[in-house]
């Protein structure tokens, strides 16, 4: 055999399940997207990776990613109340890649004994990655494909079918037709009983575990964009779509955007900077060729926004744990120009951007009607590893099932501006004695900007347990003080806004929560105003398709590489490039 071995030598027993080192990911991605019919980009969630080896072979691969967040014939069987279910979903794990690999394809027993091994490791190699036990594993079937087997002989319990549908923008709408065959194995013999009690254990605590990525796991933006699927017909294509989308963030570096003024850019560009930018060589002529607008234009119309956001999300997480960062980070809506002046399902209205203190954009979600920012915004989450950060949110996702996520499905902090869509939780902060000896004070020295002078202050105090039902985790509640004067004027104003946040006293005094509430806003003055005012997003008059969404996508991108490379100001980040052009292609080309 190719591999090496004979597969009539192997011996079963011999076999050994262990996790892979993280200078094997990429092949074992490889070897999933290759060869297993569902292919593989990422784990949506956290993650855990397997392989079978026999005497240096690989036989087989496992992959185990975060529980599905919603299913009836699960939850049912476990009969947790709906509360409870949120707290514990993160002790569930998704067996949802298996793969016996080619060159061991027909050894008997092999498939069901690599499964049983992986089982018994399972909850101590998730402990050592992700700082909790399992409690419970699940799989989906598709029963037109297999008799799922191997899960029957490991002792899995068939607990029903699924309705076919799959989730879209938070919630499970899009109909496939596929219905799957649920199974679930319980990692411990009461394990359905302790999923389903409500007192919690306090080994299920979910610590923020450090990530450190190597320099073999980082990927360049070019890497990245060549997994991203071409929507284009075939015929008569030429240029790669990798080679397309990086041409489009390298121009947006220097400070070029829309299609015109990029395929000027790419004209520009010399021999050698089109070869290592992967552009069509014409034959006859013997040169690279650029992209010319017509053919951007369809690329940014084609491509899929859902794939080419991917990008951001994969680029800026390893980046970002590198960096050591404060791990606070905001998120908000931005509405796309123009994106709704062709109706259909094609269509993308809104961006959610989420971004840290510093400006840095980190993952973006685009959104339709259904569901709107609300949903994009839970689903954007679920992209994110949020263990130990503090994720800062307007008023407008002060909501129930956003706190709950954000605390017992991601383990994160927050810090909720509450306002009066919040009625009943907004009179009850309005009411408190915000004058009283418990209450902790820190004011910031008045500043002047944008042609006025402005004092700020805040009022901190404790909450008791449960005291805001709505909000699970409740820990702080604060009330800032907003005075300006007009410095030409004179005139003066004021304005008083309330807080809550899950952050307790002890890591969170009254200036610590003065600068989130403030730094919140960096995702509107750092990342809509500089997609606006510096890169033309609502100017652009790029409308039909999928162009809107993937033009803000790709102004997302050239943000995130500007601030990784250590820049505080775009124009100055577009003029440095502009002039360097070889600093740019590195930015684009290189995975540092």
């Amino acid at each position: 055999m190719s591999d090496g071995f004979d597969k009539a030598e192997v011996a079963v027993g011999e076999v050994e399940v262990r996790p892979v080192r993280p200078d094997e990911w990429r092949r074992w991605d490889a070897l999933m997207e290759e060869h297993h019919y569902l292919g593989f980009r990422q784990f949506a969630g956290r993650g855990l990776r397997h392989v079978a080896v026999w005497r240096g072979h690989w036989l087989a691969l496992v992959g185990w990613q975060s529980g599905a967040f919603k299913c009836g014939p699960r939850d049912r069987w476990l009969g947790w109340h709906r509360s409870v279910q949120f707290r514990r979903l993160h002790l569930i794990a998704n067996n949802t890649r298996f793969l016996v690999l080619p060159a061991a394809s027909g050894v008997p027993n092999l498939a069901s004994r690599v499964l049983g091994r992986s089982l018994r490791r399972l909850s101590g190699d998730w402990a050592a990655l992700h700082g909790h036990p399992l409690e419970l594993a699940e799989t989906f079937v598709d029963p037109a494909r297999f008799r799922g087997t191997c899960y029957a002989a490991s002792n899995w319990t068939r607990v029903g079918r699924t309705k076919g549908f799959a989730r879209h923008n938070g919630s499970y709408t899009d109909p496939h037709e596929a219905p799957k065959e649920m199974y679930v194995r319980s990692l411990r013999r009461d394990a359905r009983r302790r999923l389903a009690d409500p007192a919690d254990r306090a080994e299920w605590s979910c610590p923020a575990v450090p990530v450190r990525y190597t320099r073999a796991e980082l990927r360049s933006l070019r890497d990245l964009f060549a997994e991203v699927p071409d929507a284009r017909r075939g015929q008569g294509r030429k240029h790669r779509l990798a080679t397309v989308l990086a041409i489009c963030a390298l121009a947006r570096l220097a400070g070029q955007h829309g299609p015109a003024a990029t395929e000027r850019f790419a004209r520009n560009l010399d021999q050698r900077e089109l070869r290592a930018l992967g552009a069509w060589r014409d034959p006859a002529a013997g040169r690279w060729v650029a992209p010319s607008d017509s053919t951007i234009c369809r690329v940014l119309m084609d491509t899929d926004p859902d794939a080419l956001q991917e990008v951001l999300s994969r680029w800026a997480a390893p980046r970002l744990a590198a960096a050591d960062e404060v791990p606070a980070l905001a998120a908000d809506g931005k509405r796309i120009r123009g994106a709704n002046r062709h109706t259909g399902d094609a269509t993308y209205f809104e961006t959610v951007t989420l971004v840290t203190h510093a400006g840095r954009p980190v993952a973006s979600r685009c959104c339709r009607d259904d569901g709107g920012e609300l949903a994009a915004l839970r689903a954007l989450l679920e992209d994110v590893d949020l263990r130990g950060c503090v994720l800062t949110l307007d008023a407008l996702h002060a909501t129930r099932d956003t706190a709950r996520a954000i605390v017992e499905t991601h383990g994160a902090d927050y810090v909720l501006s509450v306002k009066a869509n919040c009625p009943d939780t907004f009179a009850q902060l309005a009411a408190i004695d915000w004058d009283g000896g418990d209450v902790r004070r820190h004011a910031d020295e008045p500043a002047k900007a944008h042609g006025r002078i402005e004092a700020r202050r805040i009022a901190a105090r404790d909450l008791l347990p449960k005291t805001l039902g709505p909000f699970p985790g409740a820990r702080q509640a604060f009330r800032v003080v907003r005075e300006r004067t007009d410095a030409k004027t004179g005139a003066a104003s004021a304005e008083t806004a309330y807080g809550i946040t899950t952050v307790p006293a002890e890591r969170a005094g009254p200036a610590r929560l003065l600068a989130w509430n403030r730094g919140h806003w960096q995702v509107e003055n750092g990342n809509h105003y500089r997609r606006d005012a510096t890169m033309g997003e609502d100017a652009s008059r790029v409308r039909k398709g999928h162009a809107p969404a993937n033009n803000a996508i790709l102004n997302n991108i050239a943000l995130a590489v500007v601030f990784h490379r250590g820049f505080r100001y775009l124009p100055e980040a577009n003029l440095h490039f502009m002039m360097r052009r070889r600093e740019a292609l590195d930015a684009i080309l290189s995975p540092n």
